[in-house]
């Protein structure tokens, strides 16, 4: 049983280490700080954290609320940077966050949520479809902007 609660600041050391368990990089942990400072403080923005009985940090995702001009003009939500710790995985982990954002979404009136995933995680594809994701309605594409990634 896990309980999803916001990410609070004294999560953070833990939160980076999910992050390089995702990307298999060192990630640097004053600018991770400074940029959750920012994220905390826009009310558009969710950063929640999935913590198992021992209170320890086993999953995240951070939801964005992003306006729209279109048609009713209501917003939409994008998730990111969907994690669950490699041990942790197969335990409902990942369906309950996804849950958890899904009804915040609801609740702030967005039509739809959407999410990119990697082209080499297939896994998180699997996932994704097995809570109701279609990877057959829009095609994403993405271009770095600097030859780094930057937190």
């Amino acid at each position: 049983m896990v309980t999803i609660t916001r990410i609070t600041y004294d999560d953070l050391n833990d939160l980076s280490n999910l992050y390089e368990e995702l990307l298999g990089k060192k990630t640097n942990l004053q600018k991770f700080k400074d940029k959750f400072t920012l994220i905390n403080s826009n009310k558009d923005y969710i950063l929640i954290g999935a913590k198992d009985s021992d209170n320890n940090l086993v999953g995240s995702l951070l939801g964005i609320i992003c306006q729209d001009l279109g048609g009713e003009c209501k917003p939409f939500m994008v998730v990111e940077n969907v994690i669950v710790k490699n041990n942790c995985r197969r335990m409902g982990i990942g369906k309950t966050l996804m849950t958890f954002i899904e009804n915040f979404a609801r609740k702030k009136d967005c039509y739809f949520t959407m999410l990119v995933s990697a082209f080499k995680r297939k896994d998180a594809y699997k996932f994704y479809e097995s809570v109701g994701y279609k990877n057959d309605v829009v095609k994403g594409f993405k271009k770095y902007l600097s030859d780094r990634y930057h937190c």
